[in-house]
């Protein structure tokens, strides 16, 4: 006898009973074998659904591991349920330490942004009265005490009844993000300060010469003019270092390689400076039949006078500027050193990163746009060649650059 495996519209196969014998299955026994048909239906059903959940939970496990942002899943009573490995990454604290424990006692707040976090959006019936996320930004305390920014979107889940069942928090760290807004901050506010200086004065000096009402004596126009080339000049390089430094953003800073004498290029430059500046002395160090390279000579050039330009500016009070080449077997390095008020240990690793200016007092009376060692660094290692500051404060310092001799 043949018993359909049926549950509801769809049939799930076919019961076959055989038995050795001819007599005919009576009324009894078809429906006992009903019965248990139908059990078995229901049983191979819930087989095949169990198999779906186990496999959907799997897929889960595989997403909420995978996920590169940090999730917990709570109940309705802030206890942990999930903690993923990204989130252990970020906080340092394990999933086996924070199951079980409360969300308010992991996910503390050395610094908030503005606006609600998840305790007292809860208060106000956020979870009950609404179902849209909840976003909360702010310096997160890991637990060694350190703090990192993160942004965590709060996420409720209801049952059938609308019982707020769970609570899933989307935890990413936007340090990166902060770097970039702060990099662009500082970006507008230094372009705009570094522009309008020399266009004001351009402004203002052009103007004063094309008054009708005065006759200005020619060593008032030569000074004038003077003055007017000098911050078209400054305008000039600015631009230039805008664009080179846009050319490097996009991979497309190319080299015309050459031969290149670092001696000769110090010594002109010595006293190409020297003219300058009466408050400072240079003096060029460079032991016999230095080595010739092949480089960019345009581009290492504007390194060596970015690194003589900012001697003079932060050594304000005068001084020596050294220029020492050193040559060894697979390398030359140059250092230019200054005796300035130098800079502060925690200050040398960032000197190079685009936009930075270190916050000394000399620094706040120089005019610059923070791009100049970064446009240097940009150049050495193009040339596959390493850049580094050395400082003590209130003892000068030094920025020296080493290039392959082949």
């Amino acid at each position: 006898m043949g018993l359909p495996l049926q549950l509801g519209d769809e049939l799930l196969g076919v019961l076959l009973v055989f038995r050795a014998f001819t007599t005919p299955f009576t009324s009894n026994e078809r429906q006992i074998l009903q019965t248990f048909t139908d059990q078995a239906a229901i049983a191979v059903n819930n087989a095949r659904l169990y198999q779906q959940t186990l496999n959907e939970r799997r897929r889960v496990d595989a997403i909420l591991e995978g996920s590169a942002d940090g999730i917990a899943i709570m109940d309705a009573a802030h206890t942990i349920q999930r903690w993923n490995r990204a989130l252990t990454k970020l906080t340092d604290i394990q999933s086996f330490e924070a199951i079980g424990e409360n969300h308010d006692n992991l996910i503390k707040w050395s610094k908030r942004e503005p606006g609600l976090d998840l305790v007292e959006a809860e208060s106000n019936g956020w979870g009950i009265s609404s179902a849209s996320p909840l976003y909360v930004e702010g310096d997160l305390i890991k637990k060694d005490g350190r703090a990192v920014a993160v942004g965590v979107t709060y996420a409720p889940i209801f049952d059938g009844e609308n019982h707020l069942v769970n609570i899933v928090a989307s935890v990413r760290d936007i340090t990166k993000f902060r770097e970039a807004e702060q990099l662009k901050s500082t970006f507008i506010s230094v372009i705009s300060h570094e522009l309008k200086t020399p266009v004001s004065l351009i402004k203002g000096y052009a103007g004063t010469l094309r008054r009708d009402d005065v006759k200005w004596d020619s060593k008032t126009v030569q000074e004038s003019l003077t003055v007017i080339e000098e911050e078209a000049d400054r305008l000039t390089n600015l631009i230039e270092n805008l664009l080179d430094a846009s050319r490097l953003q996009a991979g497309a800073l190319k080299l015309n390689v050459s031969e290149v004498a670092l001696n000769t290029m110090a010594e002109q430059l010595a006293k190409k400076f020297q003219t300058q500046t009466s408050a400072h002395t240079f003096v060029v160090k460079f032991p016999p039949a230095f080595p010739i390279l092949h480089g960019d000579e345009e581009r290492l050039l504007q390194v060596m006078t970015n690194l003589l330009s900012n001697a003079i500016k932060y050594s304000p009070d005068g001084g020596s500027i050294t220029i020492t080449g050193v040559a060894d077997s697979d390398k030359v390095t140059i250092t230019v050193s200054d005796q300035g008020p130098g800079l502060p240990a925690d200050e040398l690793p960032r000197v190079f990163d685009r936009f930075y200016r270190a916050d000394t007092a000399a620094t706040k009376r120089a005019q610059g746009a923070g791009l100049g060692l970064y446009l240097a660094k940009a150049v050495i290692e193009a040339h596959n060649g390493e850049i580094w500051a050395e400082s003590q404060q209130g003892e000068g310092a030094s920025f020296s650059f080493s290039l392959p001799k082949e």
